[in-house]
């Protein structure tokens, strides 16, 4: 339970120990408790709301927390390529002892020979700073526009994060409703084969009627075991992505909340994706980065300049100077041009104007692919409105299908096979109206990801959307004849 969630369940109880204070001032006891388990039994059941699963998996989610550490690890690339622009300073020290012998001939022409036993340390320290360095200007711009497209993939995988998510949230309430569903067309399908039993043994019945009941029965409560598997698949699957184990999750409002897709028209959502879907940033990000690797490999054609300035000391650095310490300070300017490197250059801009060719139709495919996305996921959500309305109106039919079926057998005009069926039918208008709504809630958050609208305001939305306008403990069971 979430932190409002608690703070709202302490309100309530306040609530309840208020009303029955009250009560018992006016009331006797015993209506002073009933008074108190009715406000209990208003409560709503409370459960993982959609954007606390959505937090959850955003600290679980192993591709995600991957796709995080990638992002930061290409961001490092900013500072690793501007360090080719700043200045290096290299510090050297070295220590020698020298052990060895001089032989020479002396005035009689005789031979000398002397040990030579000294020390001779050194040191420098030597400034490079670039002045003209065409390459490392382009390696970091390219390390700049690759730090943006990996902020664009980073979002991108929590808008797949968000998808997955809400895919299988979904269906864990979609798998919650099947099973209750089940479950009530067992319970009917039982007393009705109680019926056919009494009314065989009263005559009025037939042996045939018994064992067709018998049989949608039995068919029920086989699918009553799939819903089970089902649910308990699809709650695997939600922990799965979101580390909590055993979660709860609201169940499905018993009335569907109308769906406003705003901005209403396909052309804004087309224009919204193309300012702000991850997947095409990322793409042109791409086509950025191959531009300027052509002009990084434009740069082995050019001179690169570079202020270099030193200053050493050194002591006994040869046998000429023992005894002697030397010190040296050089500033100058270096300049490297290239000549000839036998083709590669060339070989290597055409090869980065084909990877630049690639990306930008790379591109290209991704804008038509989002646009073909947001039409489909578009068409889906507002078609979904005139879908669940034909399913409402199937499912009020077929329950009074089923009620002139029941009534019809009552008088005797009709079979328990006709009440079984219209039966069957209603249940399955029931399911097909929740795989309605549910479909309509998924086109919806893929139609909002796809275009790159904000996850705070999609996971608020559904929250909404999942929210009934009346508490209730729990939805509202099927009617029954």
């Amino acid at each position: 339970m979430s932190l409002l969630g608690v703070a709202d369940a302490r309100r309530r109880m306040a609530a309840a120990l208020t009303a029955l204070t009250s009560a018992r001032n006016v009331l006797s006891t015993a209506a002073a408790w009933a008074a108190l388990a009715a406000i209990a039994g208003s409560a709503p059941a409370y459960g993982l709301t959609f954007n606390e699963a959505f937090e959850a998996a955003r600290a679980h989610d192993a591709a995600y927390r991957g796709a995080a550490r990638e992002r930061d690890a290409t961001q490092l690339g900013v500072p690793i390529a501007r360090a080719a622009l700043l200045p290096s300073i290299v510090f050297n020290a070295s220590d020698s002892q020298v052990q060895g012998s001089r032989e020479f001939p002396n005035s009689q022409n005789q031979e000398v020979r002397t040990r030579l036993d000294y020390s001779s340390p050194q040191a420098s320290l030597q400034l490079r700073q670039s002045v003209f360095n065409y390459d490392a200007l382009n390696a970091l711009d390219q390390a700049r526009a690759q730090s943006s497209v990996a902020d664009e993939i980073y979002r991108l995988q929590g808008m797949d994060l968000m998808d997955r998510l809400a895919t299988a949230y979904l269906q864990v309430l979609l798998s919650a409703e099947a099973l209750r569903l089940s479950e009530i067309q067992v319970q009917s399908l039982e007393t009705q084969a109680r019926q056919a039993e009494q009314r065989q043994q009263r005559g009025e019945g037939t042996r045939v009627q018994s064992v067709q009941v018998q049989a949608s029965l039995d068919v029920s409560r086989a699918r009553s075991l799939e819903a089970k598997d089902q649910l308990e698949l699809s709650r695997r699957q939600l922990a799965r992505i979101t580390g909590i184990a055993n979660a709860t999750v609201p169940p499905l409002p018993p009335e569907p909340t109308p769906v406003s897709v705003l901005p209403d028209r396909l052309g804004e959502w087309l224009e919204i994706g193309y300012r702000q879907s991850p997947a095409l940033a990322s793409r042109v990000g791409n086509v950025e980065v191959a531009r300027i690797g052509v002009k990084r490999q434009y740069a082995g054609h050019l001179p690169r300049v570079d202020l270099v300035s030193s200053v050493s000391r050194s002591q006994s650095d040869s046998t000429n100077t023992i005894g002697q310490s030397t010190t040296l300070r050089s500033i100058g300017v270096q300049l490297t041009v290239p000549l000839f490197s036998g083709g590669g250059v060339d070989a290597s801009i055409r090869q980065a104007e084909a990877r630049r060719a690639q990306v930008e139709e790379d591109a290209r495919s991704e804008r038509e692919a989002l646009e073909v996305d947001l039409q489909r996921h578009f068409q889906a959500v507002t078609n979904a409105v005139n879908k669940i309305n034909a399913y409402n109106k199937a499912a009020e039919s077929t329950l009074l299908a089923w009620k002139g079926a029941q009534r019809s057998l009552e008088m005797g005009l009709g079979t328990l096979n006709d009440v079984a069926d219209t039966q069957t039918n209603h249940f399955a208008a029931r399911r097909d109206l929740i795989q309605a709504r549910i479909d309509q809630l998924v086109s919806l958050v893929r139609l909002k990801i796809r275009a790159g609208m904000p996850m705070a305001e999609v996971t608020a939305e559904i929250d909404a959307l999942l929210t009934p306008a009346a508490p209730t403990a729990t939805a509202t069971p099927v009617k029954q004849p």
